[in-house]
């Protein structure tokens, strides 16, 4: 996660299919994330007109702590690959890097972040 200063808008995804169709059909506003149970993709791009980079972070329950397990581009995926890596993300596979790190997200809903400079 590159942006500790960003508020990300938190948007439900139906399942790991419609979490890579939505990352690989539409570019997003840089402020949106998508969640689906303990897992989040923030859109991480550094301009809207960028990669679509997106930090995959795990939400720990039992203390409420975030933790960046992952960092994939997902404009340079297909749909297939898309859906792999969600799916790898969602089985728990990712969990465990090596490299991850303690991140401090600012997140709110759709009503609580309304417009902010990256909204388009």
């Amino acid at each position: 996660m590159m942006h500790d200063d960003r508020i990300w808008r938190l948007n439900p995804a139906e399942s790991a299919e419609d979490l890579a169709r939505k990352l690989t059909a539409t570019t997003w506003c840089c402020c949106t994330a998508f969640v689906i149970g303990r897992y989040l993709w923030l859109n991480d791009a550094t301009s809207p007109d960028g990669g679509q980079e997106y930090a995959v972070l795990l939400h720990r329950e039992r203390d409420g702590s975030f933790v960046q397990i992952e960092s994939i581009t997902f404009s340079w995926c297909r749909y297939d690959e898309a859906l792999q890596f969600v799916e790898q993300t969602l089985r728990g596979e990712d969990d465990c890097k090596a490299w991850a790190r303690p991140v401090q997200p600012t997140l709110k809903t759709a009503a609580e972040h309304g417009r902010c400079p990256h909204c388009a």
